[in-house]
């Protein structure tokens, strides 16, 4: 099935005040320029300058609540790996992504490389709301085969990826 290959964006310069500032910021997004121009040693105006900046080159895409999942009762986790129809018209391919995407249980969706095609991550309340997703999947008779597994214990979760180390932000591009 033909599709489109994505290409990686290259990674945007940051000098070490711009890096020191993503840490910062990573281990707390809702603290004031103030507190962040102090801890740098800039003045307020210069890290409110450089974070419209940061987000202007999208290396700070928003700012945003850490919410636990299990504390709204959706304590099921599962990957779903999806293998289309090799048959498949790109049309039916991206109706089985616009479904994905527009289900609010679907946290991410990736196109892997293997024999799968897509891989899914759902967080959901029960067993059951997993079966009604692939049902509804499966109606648009694409998906070759499917194979879920439950997650029986996070063991590691950076999806939120901050606090972030600061080894991951060294470095010029």
């Amino acid at each position: 099935m033909p599709a489109k290959a994505r290409t990686a964006r290259p990674p945007v310069r940051l000098d070490p005040t711009d890096r020191a500032l993503v840490v910062s910021l990573s281990r707390d997004g809702r603290r004031a320029a103030a507190g962040l121009a102090k801890e740098l040693g800039l003045s307020r105006q210069a890290v409110t300058e450089r974070l419209r900046s940061l987000e202007e080159r999208g290396v700070v895409r928003g700012y945003r609540a850490d919410v636990d999942p299990d504390a709204l009762g959706l304590s099921v986790r599962a990957q779903l790996r999806l293998t289309l129809d090799g048959a498949a018209s790109a049309q039916k391919e991206r109706e089985v992504v616009r479904l994905l995407t527009a289900n609010p249980l679907v946290r991410s969706v990736y196109r892997v490389s293997g024999e799968d095609c897509f891989v899914a991550d759902v967080v959901c309340r029960r067993i059951e709301d997993v079966s009604a997703l692939l049902a509804q999947l499966k109606q648009t008779h694409v998906i070759q085969s499917s194979r879920t597994a439950f997650v029986l214990e996070p063991l590691l979760d950076r999806r939120g990826f901050g606090p972030l180390d600061p080894s991951l932000v060294g470095g010029e591009a």
